[in-house]
């Protein structure tokens, strides 16, 4: 039965699907974002600061920290600049792809260079977080990637080859995740509280949802309560289970983990 990782604001955990059993891997660096998988590691970014946190968010320095396949932790690594509101990461083409929306910009690592790349430019005055890029898919020869926009959002399409923009997709309100299927594109569309398809496919969510995985039988969802900023750490998020018709099977609480920030299927 395979188990599911989580990062919340406080923890990453670990989800079991069969017994709903819930165990702690790592505490004391939230807020945990992204969750991805190299060859060696799993690989969470970890922000170092709470959205309630005391410490602006100019003074943020996050790290990347590593995992065995026992889920012990056996390393970080640290960017030689800030890692500044890190979202999701993604292990793709043998480099780490890191989303930094403080500074509008990505971050890619291939082991020993650390690019920076501004997708639709440099912002050259406060604020610098523009379009709150949060999200990746990668397909083919293209990068689809989620700009929150701080309202609308929509997908940009950019060239695998030159990262030249290609199209840009309108979707979704506040919005995290992009996944795709067939040629419908999906969010979590945040602000409005569901989920959004370019086909005009939506579900209800009834919360602020935001970290999705798929199984063979089911698809998870993490979902987030509605709160001022200030605050949002100190609720109980939640894990909807749905069946393959997003039929709701049944809901899992965190009791005092703050936000749902990503989600990740392991086996």
């Amino acid at each position: 039965m395979p188990c599911l990782l989580i990062t919340t604001s406080f923890s990453i955990l670990k989800l079991d699907l069969e017994t709903s059993e819930i165990s702690t891997i790592h505490r004391g660096y939230g807020l945990y974002y992204g969750i991805t998988r190299s060859p060696r590691y799993y690989m969470v970014a970890a922000r170092r600061r709470l959205v309630s946190s005391e410490i602006p968010i100019e003074k943020e320095d996050g790290v990347i920290l590593l995992f065995n396949s026992k889920l012990k932790k056996v390393g970080e690594i640290k960017a030689p600049f800030p890692l500044r509101d890190m979202h999701e990461i993604k292990w793709y083409d043998d480099k780490l792809w890191i989303t930094c929306s403080y500074e509008n910009m990505i971050v890619i690592f291939d082991g020993k260079n650390w690019i920076r790349w501004y997708p639709l430019g440099k912002p050259e005055a406060e604020p610098f977080d523009k379009n709150h890029f949060n999200s990746f898919l990668f397909e083919k020869d293209s990068l689809y990637l989620l700009a929150h926009n701080r309202g609308d959002s929509e997908i940009l399409e950019f060239s695998l080859k030159n990262l030249e923009l290609k199209r840009r997709i309108p979707l979704g309100n506040q919005a995290h995740n992009i996944w795709k299927k067939g040629d419908v594109f999906y969010t979590c569309s945040s602000g409005e509280g569901k989920l959004r398809g370019t086909n005009g496919w939506e579900v209800y969510t009834g919360g602020f949802p935001r970290g999705i995985a798929f199984s063979d039988k089911n698809i998870f969802l993490g979902v987030s309560e509605f709160t001022e900023r200030k605050y949002r750490d100190f609720t109980d998020g939640k894990i909807f289970v749905y069946n393959k018709n997003w039929i709701l099977e049944r809901e899992i609480i965190l009791k005092k983990e703050g936000l749902v920030l990503d989600l990740f299927l392991i086996f």
